[in-house]
């Protein structure tokens, strides 16, 4: 299906248009934004839900179809179409059943001429089981495998099921497991200002609580339509970001007037915002390789009345000279496997493996190394990822440390009083959302030595 799709816009469409798309590798919240556009914001609401819902329950999704026809046989739309039928039947209640299966068919018959007919017997099937008695959801048998049961219980890769349960028992990986299949309301950050966030809490059209680290954060309690939407947003009171990343606020505190930061990895700049608000007479060196998401910095910085980021298009791999180690504090927010952020963003269970975790450690320990390079004497080095992956977070670190002995992890009491009871080995910080109810993350500091 291409985009000059001439059908009749409606939630269902949408959905099956975005994940045909990812399954192509692109970004279900960019391809939502696109293909919703024309959508009243209800429908749009409709298509994002059933699109995450049916990446997030999608392997299990295929196990309880399988029982009715042959998965692997089906051809990649049909399978999309069913997907989402059964996903409206197991996790929408506020559905009709009648109305999921005519309105699934419906599809079908636009968008598979002849299938309609076999996609009206497959969902009717199910729903008769049910209707006997039996349990609702299908529940599989037992393998007496931990990962092979999980995997399938909770629609996870078994690599990564497998790569948990290294680390965890089988119920805190169960625990985690469920955590990242849970919809995650936004977080806003607030901007410095005269309004204290239980002031501009009040303002918002949804309830929010404040976050439980970040002093800036505000959670909402469901999910509330757009940001654009919301009161003070054209005004530059608040952007979006999750805890776990507004926690670098706390963890450079206050940097001293004049002082020169790099975003060796700035990407859309999240980070870059929340030091620049945080510290306005620093300045703020905003680097990637991609002018596009510069450019969208550029723009939300506009939004944010900030004025103290300069954006610079580079590698920071490449080779620079020593003189260039001016910096009083470099962030390597290094590109990752996303596996912290599943919660959000689903898909990434599914295009992700072994090989790219071993792939992506060996760039974030180059990448770390060639910025390091740039943090002058005294100055300091911190490193994040938004993955709970070992090899990502806690090895990377670890091999860093070994080789750079001109480079000290801060110690604990560097850290901010708050989140000294979570510290790992390193010492480091490692967020979990069943244990911290933040996306996933990892954060490591380093002060470089002075020469002797």
């Amino acid at each position: 299906m291409n985009r000059g799709l001439t059908l009749s816009l409606n939630p269902r469409l949408v959905a099956f248009l975005v994940l045909k798309e990812t399954a192509a590798g692109r970004h279900p919240e960019e391809t939502l934004a696109e293909q919703g556009q024309l959508l009243p914001q209800r429908d749009q609401n409709l298509a994002a839900a059933l699109t995450y819902e049916t990446l997030r329950h999608q392997s299990f999704l295929d196990w309880v179809l399988q029982s009715r026809l042959t998965i692997g046989r089906t051809g990649s739309n049909l399978r999309l179409v069913l997907r989402l039928g059964l996903t409206q039947l197991l996790y929408f209640d506020r559905l009709k059943e009648h109305a999921a299966v005519s309105e699934t068919v419906a599809l079908a018959k636009d968008l598979l001429p002849g299938r309609a007919g076999l996609v009206n017997a497959v969902l009717r099937s199910l729903l008769r089981t049910r209707a006997a008695g039996h349990p609702w959801p299908p529940k599989p048998t037992l393998s007496g495998n931990p990962a092979k049961d999980l995997a399938l219980n909770h629609s996870y890769p078994s690599w990564l099921v497998l790569n948990l349960l290294h680390r965890f028992t089988p119920n805190e990986t169960e625990e985690i497991l469920v955590a990242g299949n849970r919809p995650t309301p936004p977080t806003l950050r607030l901007s410095p200002g005269p309004v204290d966030r239980e002031t501009f809490s009040r303002t918002l059209p949804f309830d929010t609580r404040p976050t439980l680290f970040s002093p800036w954060g505000l959670t909402a309690l469901k999910f509330a339509g757009r940001p654009e939407n919301w009161p003070g947003f054209a005004e530059g009171r608040f952007t979006v970001q999750d805890e776990a990343s507004q926690l670098l606020g706390l963890l450079t505190g206050s940097l001293a007037p004049g002082s020169k930061v790099l975003d060796a990895c700035c990407g859309l700049g999240g980070k870059t915002l929340l030091l620049a608000a945080l510290n306005p007479t620093a300045l703020i060196i905003a680097r990637d390789k991609d002018p596009t998401k510069l450019e969208r910095l550029q723009v939300e910085a506009g939004r944010l009345g900030l004025t103290n980021i300069q954006t610079e298009r580079g590698d920071s791999l490449a080779e620079r000279p020593e003189n260039t180690a001016t910096y009083d504090l470099v962030l390597v927010d290094a590109p990752c496997s996303g596996l912290g952020v599943i919660r959000r963003r689903p898909d990434l269970k599914w295009n992700k493996s072994t090989t790219d975790l071993s792939r992506l450690a060996a760039l974030q320990f180059t990448l770390l190394t060639a910025a390091s390079r740039t943090v002058k004497p005294g100055g300091r080095l911190i490193y994040g990822v938004c993955s709970f992956s070992e090899a990502e977070g806690p090895e990377v670190a670890k091999k860093f440390h070994s080789n750079r002995p001109d480079f000290r992890p801060a110690p604990t009491e560097a850290w901010p009083e708050s989140l000294r009871p979570h510290l790992g080995p390193g010492p480091s910080l490692t967020l979990w959302p069943h244990r911290h109810q933040t996306d996933g993350f990892f954060w490591a500091i380093w002060h470089r030595l002075s020469p002797a």
